[in-house]
């Protein structure tokens, strides 16, 4: 197949490309930062838009959230179904839910909190509405992506696992290996595969285990009880509980989670 991804310099679109040609795919990574009209979609099956702005101080970065994670998303789909693309695959997110803590289920609402949130479900709910038999549109909502030299949050749980001493505290998180999300995204595409998938790896994980892998460090129970009393945005969201519930998680078992957090270390 050819395949288009978008976010030339992402993590997540460079492995999924470099996965997706093992698997005789012909994959192409493309950057959007001056638009998609100059975009060559002749003969392309599949498109496969990672690119988004993330990580951005929203008070600064306000405007710019609605106008890449939506405005260019539907940008591009709006140019990819005349061109005669047939599938259109979304990375979104967890964050559309607005939880920062618990459990996420079928019954849980569509209530983001955050800029990046909200424009992740305004694009999903308009790709959507141009969805049809001839373009289908598959909205993908990883939780935490981690592996080996990836940025963002698991790059400050790195950090913090390499104290000689962790924090004991049995938290419950979904997270999902970026190799699990290749094979995810692959199987999606071949199939042709539409609908919802909220991913995620094998079993729920702890924080503190995440970082003991990592690094090695013994966990404090003591130390875990201490750092639980600081209602902190930054402890619960390091330690909180989030998770997809088992009714709607799609649990991918290619790469056991131990193995993958084991393959996540830095040299």
């Amino acid at each position: 197949m050819n395949i288009i991804l978008t976010g030339k310099n992402s993590y997540i679109s460079n492995s999924l490309a470099n996965y997706l040609k093992q698997k005789g795919h012909n994959a192409t990574c493309v950057s959007l930062r001056k638009g998609v009209g100059n975009l060559n979609l002749k003969d392309v099956d599949a498109i496969i838009h990672c690119a988004a702005i993330v990580h951005k101080k929203e008070e600064k970065f306000k405007n710019e959230y609605d106008k890449i994670n939506y405005g260019l998303t539907m940008d591009l789909a709006k140019r990819a179904k005349p061109c005669g693309v047939k599938h259109f695959i979304f990375l979104s997110s967890m964050a559309v839910y607005g939880l920062e803590e618990g459990e996420i289920n079928k019954d849980t609402p569509l209530e983001p909190k955050t800029l990046y949130g909200k424009s992740k479900l305004k694009a999903e709910k308009a790709l959507k509405e141009i969805e049809d038999d001839k373009f289908k549109v598959t909205i993908v909502r990883p939780p935490l992506v981690y592996g080996k030299g990836c940025y963002g949050n698991f790059r400050s749980l790195r950090k913090i696992a390499k104290l000689p001493i962790l924090p004991e505290i049995k938290n419950k998180r979904s997270v999902l290996y970026v190799g699990n999300l290749d094979y995810l995204i692959c199987k999606i595409v071949e199939g042709r595969l539409g609908g919802y998938f909220m991913p995620m790896d094998n079993e729920y994980i702890s924080t503190t285990k995440i970082m003991q892998i990592l690094s090695g460090s013994r966990a404090s129970k003591k130390l875990g009880d201490f750092v639980s009393k600081f209602k902190f945005k930054v402890v619960k969201k390091a330690f909180g509980s989030l998770y997809y519930g088992e009714d709607i998680a799609y649990k991918i078992n290619e790469i056991d989670i131990y193995r993958a957090v084991e393959m996540s270390k830095e040299d």
